[in-house]
C-alpha cells in the first residue's frame, strides 16, 4: 500500500493548495532531477525535458485540489508526469503519422533504433538512446526501478498493473536494452549488471 504524506510535507502541501508557491517549489524540489530523468526517457534534448518536466509541475499544482494525504506524493507526482509523457508521446507519434521525414525525438524503428545506438558516442548516450527505443509500457518500469529506485509496488500504482506485470516488464526492459547495445553479445551480458550501471551512469549525468 502506497505510504502517505510525512506531516512536514503535509504543511507545505496544504500551503501549496492555497495557491503558495514557494511552498510548492519547496514540495517539488527533492522530485525535480528524477522528474527530468522521466521526461528526457521520452525526448533527446534536455531543454525538452525540461518543457515537459515544468508543464507536470504545472499540471500538479493545478491538480493539488484532489490530492489526499493518505496518498504517496512521489507516486502521485511521477503519475501525473507520466500522463504528460505519455500525452507528448502520442501527439509525436501523430505528427509523425502526417510527416514524410520522421520526428527528430521519435525514435520508433527498431532497427533505426539499433544504429541510433551504435552511433552514439558515450555509455550515458547509448543507455538513453537504447531505452527511448522501448515501447513506453516497458521504458517507464525500467526508469522508475532502476534509475529512480522505486518498489515494485510503487510503480504497479503508478501504471495501475499487478506486481507481477511490472517484474515482467522490467525483465523485458532490460533485455531489449542490452540487445540493442550488444546486439551480438547480449546473452552474455546479466540483466544486474545492468540495473548496477544505469543509475550511477544516468542519474549523476542529469543532475546538473
Amino acid at each position: 500500500m502506497p505510504a502517505s504524506v510525512a506531516s512536514n510535507d503535509q504543511h507545505l502541501v496544504e500551503r501549496a493548495q492555497a495557491g503558495d508557491a514557494a511552498a510548492f517549489e519547496a514540495l517539488m524540489k527533492p522530485y525535480f532531477a528524477s522528474l527530468r530523468r522521466i521526461t528526457y526517457s521520452f525526448c533527446r534534448d534536455w531543454t525538452q525535458a525540461d518543457d515537459l518536466a515544468q508543464e507536470a509541475l504545472l499540471k500538479v499544482f493545478r491538480s493539488l485540489s484532489t490530492f489526499s494525504a493518505d496518498t504517496d506524493l512521489r507516486a502521485w507526482v511521477y503519475s501525473v508526469t507520466r500522463s504528460v509523457c505519455t500525452d507528448w508521446y502520442r501527439s509525436a507519434k501523430s505528427r509523425q503519422r502526417h510527416q514524410e521525414v520522421p520526428l527528430e525525438d521519435d525514435v520508433t524503428d527498431q532497427a533505426d533504433g539499433q544504429e541510433a545506438v551504435l552511433r552514439a558516442k558515450t555509455e550515458v548516450e547509448q543507455l538513453w538512446c537504447a531505452i527511448r527505443c522501448l515501447d513506453p509500457n516497458f521504458r517507464v518500469p525500467l526508469v522508475l526501478f532502476d534509475i529512480e529506485g522505486m518498489s515494485y509496488e510503487e510503480i504497479a500504482h503508478i501504471e495501475r498493473i499487478p506486481v507481477g506485470t511490472v517484474r515482467s516488464r522490467l525483465s523485458r526492459a532490460r533485455q531489449q536494452v542490452q540487445e540493442l547495445i550488444n546486439p551480438k553479445t547480449h546473452s552474455s551480458v546479466e540483466p544486474t549488471s545492468f540495473a548496477r550501471a544505469t543509475p550511477r551512469t544516468l542519474r549523476l549525468q542529469s543532475e546538473r
